[in-house]
Order: structure tokens, then sequence, then C-alpha cells
């Protein structure tokens, strides 16, 4: 295995894992939209997929190759999300659960996202930088918005 020995050859690796991870998403947030019981939260997840096929494009449109390796945290976070989806009755607690394992990818992609703007500006390289930062500040939307609507389903 070839180790990777410079800041921009980390870059393209990071970048490529972000894209990767919206790939995923993407695809499989479909399923956890069919799940969920709130029509606000069904909203928030078609909002998801079609963000994340935005930012997908942004990334792929950097030129990288876009046949890198499986983003292995995003599948995860997935798996689990599937997982709560069919361990929860339907209602308020299977829409908290799906929240809740919706804001881990949201949070796994800011701190991706956050690694790839530090290699980028360090590199020099500003439309990499746009790109992160772009796909960064719609991650944060995003979270905000799901966490007003856990505040909403957990209100007494």
């Amino acid at each position: 295995m070839t180790r990777t020995s410079s800041h921009p050859a980390l870059l393209r690796i990071a970048l490529q894992d972000l894209r990767a991870g919206k790939v995923l998403l993407a695809s499989r947030l479909p399923a956890l939209r069919d799940a969920a019981t709130a029509p606000a939260l069904r909203d928030a997840i078609a909002g998801l997929i079609e963000e994340a096929g935005v930012e997908a494009a942004r990334l792929a449109g950097l030129g990288l190759a876009t046949d890198g390796p499986q983003n292995l945290w995003m599948a995860g976070i997935l798996d689990d999300a599937d997982r709560d989806a069919g361990s929860h009755q339907p209602g308020v607690l299977l829409d908290i659960a799906l929240v809740g394992a919706l804001r881990k990818a949201m949070a796994a992609q800011i701190v991706s996202g956050e690694t790839a703007i530090a290699l980028a500006r360090r590199a020099g390289l500003a439309k990499y930088t746009a790109a992160a930062e772009a796909n960064r500040a719609d991650e944060a939307a995003a979270d905000g918005r799901l966490h007003r609507l856990l505040t909403a389903f957990t209100a007494a």
C-alpha cells in the first residue's frame, strides 16, 4: 500500500472521501425519509437528499477521481440509522432517533470538511477551499434545521 506523503495528496483523498459520503447520503436517505413519520422530518430529509446531490456534484466538479474507496464512516452511520428505522415503533421516538442519526452524519461531514478546508488553505488552492467551505456551510445549516426538529420533537 502506498502511503500519502504530501498535503495536496491528503487533500485529494479528503475531498474524494467527502464526495463518497455525499453519494452514500443521496442513495440511502430515501429509505430513511420513507421511515420518518413527521412531515417536517420527511421534508428535512428530502432537502438533505437534494443537498447531498448538489454537494457531491460540487466536489466532482473539482476534477478529482470519483472512483475512490467507499466512505466507511458514512456507511457505518447510515447502517446505524437503518437499524434505528427498523427497531423503533413509528412515531416521535423513531423520528428522534432518525434526527440523531442524521446529525451524526452532518457532524462527520462538518469535521471532515474542516480538515479539507485547512488542507486546501495550506496548499493555496482557492477553488478547493471554496468548494469545501460551501459544503461546510450547507452542512452546518442542515444540522441547525435538524437540531430545531429535535427540540420540537422533545418539547414537553
